[in-house]
C-alpha cells in the first residue's frame, strides 16, 4: 500500500492544501488518514479512485464498466488506471501547450482539445496524459512517440 503525503496529492490532484482540507471536511474529497502524531496521508489507491470517478463524471460513463477516452487514458471497472493520473491546472496546460487561456477553452470546441474534469466545488483540471496525447496528434499524428524523441526520416537515395 502507497501513502501519498500532502504534497503528493497536491502534486497528483492539482488542488491546494486548503482546498483538499476544505473539500474533504465537505465529504466532496477522500479523507486523510492519520499516521501518527500530527502527521497524516491518503492512499494511493483512494486518490486515484476519486481522480477516475470524477473521469467518469465527466464523460457520464456508469460505474463498474471499463472506460476509454477520447484520449486514450483507460479507466478499469475498479476505478483504477494503468496510467499515471495526474492533473494539470489551466496555467500548467498553457505552460506546457503554448496556448492562452482563451485559446485552450477556445480549442475545447474548434480543434477537439480535452475537456477538464470537474475536481471539487469549482475547481477544474486537465489529465496531464490527455493533454500529451493531443500535443502528439499535433506534431504528427504519432501518438506513441515520446514528445522528447526526434521523428527519424530516411531518405531515399
Amino acid at each position: 500500500m502507497q501513502i501519498f503525503r500532502l504534497r503528493d496529492v497536491i502534486e497528483k490532484t492539482g488542488l491546494g492544501h486548503s482546498s483538499i482540507y476544505k473539500f474533504s471536511g465537505l465529504g466532496k474529497f477522500p479523507t486523510a488518514i492519520t499516521l501518527g502524531g500530527m502527521s497524516v496521508g491518503w492512499t494511493a489507491t483512494t486518490i486515484e479512485q476519486w481522480l477516475a470517478r470524477r473521469i467518469r463524471e465527466r464523460d457520464s460513463v456508469t460505474m463498474n464498466f471499463k472506460h476509454i477516452t477520447p484520449w486514450g487514458v483507460a479507466i478499469t471497472g475498479d476505478n483504477t488506471s494503468d496510467q499515471d493520473l495526474r492533473v494539470l491546472r489551466i496555467k500548467q496546460v498553457m505552460k506546457s501547450t503554448g496556448l492562452a487561456r482563451a485559446t485552450v477553452y477556445k480549442y475545447m470546441d474548434e480543434r477537439a482539445f480535452p475537456r477538464p474534469i470537474p475536481l471539487a466545488g469549482a475547481s477544474v483540471g486537465w489529465l496531464e496524459a490527455e493533454v500529451t496525447y493531443w500535443l502528439a496528434s499535433c506534431i504528427g499524428g504519432d501518438v506513441e512517440r515520446p514528445l522528447n524523441e526526434p521523428k527519424v526520416s530516411v531518405k531515399s537515395a
